[in-house]
């Protein structure tokens, strides 16, 4: 009998333990099944830069451009919140997407950049992009804003957005200086004009496109060498043309020594003629070539 009851608390304190064991062992696959593979975890303040390679990166908590800093965000990258977190910007923000290879700002439940999330993504799932009044000269171009709560809310009218897509935002789309703007299904884009800065003081340079030296470098170079092949291309094809009925025309001619009086023309005349339209003919497609590569960069500058 008292063997027995000797047992009767270890089975009441046992059966506890096992539902709990396992409550959290399920807690955990739960949870670990719905994590992004592959993922690189942010909090608190970020690094000057974040590399697409290292992405998608999961928010566990706010993360901050600390004043004074600039953050870079490289194209591609995506960044998924979980509940109750966001994006603080008091120092400068870099987000260069391009048309190809947008960043990405969105849930964790977003099943297009989290295949294993057994929710779905919905509005006010995060809270959205702070830009507070020291993050003059933000800059985000080509990005994604997605399932939040405020989308982006700058206290600061010294930014640039460029083909920015808001979309299932919960409250609004994007806010700047207490004002809300009409933010449409389309790629939206606010810049401040030269005018705007010069009169508050703000340095002009800030609010630059960052990428502006650079696309208009491209595409005026590419350009140029568009125009200029195709233009050599026209003129080694005519050169070529004028070889070729050289070589025609001797090839129809019986041609001897150079001591015959039959004819003038010799078997090196015949081979100059030869030479100099292959010549033509390398050489205009170098021209051509030429001409592919600068339409090919021109048409590239248009994407970032």
């Amino acid at each position: 009998m008292n063997k027995k009851m000797s047992l009767i608390p270890s089975v009441v304190f046992q059966k506890p333990f096992l539902l709990l064991f396992f409550f959290c062992w399920f807690l955990f696959y739960d949870l670990h099944a719905q994590q992004p593979p592959g993922h690189s975890t942010l909090a608190g303040d970020l690094p000057k830069s974040l590399k697409a390679a290292n992405s998608p990166y999961l928010v566990e908590a706010d993360i901050f451009v600390p004043s004074g800093k600039t953050v870079t965000i490289e194209p591609g990258t995506v960044l998924l919140f979980k509940n109750f977190t966001g994006v603080h910007v008091e120092g400068r923000l870099i987000a260069s997407g391009t048309k190809n290879q947008p960043v990405t700002f969105t849930s964790e439940f977003d099943q297009t950049f989290n295949p294993k999330s057994q929710l779905h993504a919905n509005p006010y799932d995060w809270n959205g992009v702070f830009i507070h009044k020291g993050g003059i000269g933000t800059d985000l171009a080509y990005c994604k804003i997605l399932y939040s709560v405020y989308g982006i809310n700058s206290e600061t009218k010294f930014i640039r957005i460029h083909n920015t897509l808001f979309a299932q935002n919960g409250r609004s789309n994007l806010t700047i200086e207490g004002t809300e703007h009409n933010v449409t299904n389309e790629p939206y884009s606010y810049a401040l004009s030269v005018t705007d800065a010069t009169v508050d003081g703000v340095p002009v340079k800030i609010l630059m496109d960052p990428h502006a030296r650079k696309r208009n470098a491209v595409r005026y170079s590419g350009l140029t060498a568009f125009l200029g092949g195709c233009s050599l291309g026209i003129v080694f094809i005519s050169q070529w043309n004028d070889a070729q009925n050289r070589v025609s025309e001797l090839s129809r001619t019986k041609v001897t020594g150079a001591s015959s009086n039959l004819v003038s023309n010799t078997e090196q005349d015949f081979l100059d003629a030869q030479a100099s339209r292959n010549r033509n003919a390398a050489f205009s497609a170098a021209a051509f070539c030429l001409g592919a590569l600068g339409s090919a960069g021109f048409a590239w500058s248009f994407t970032f």
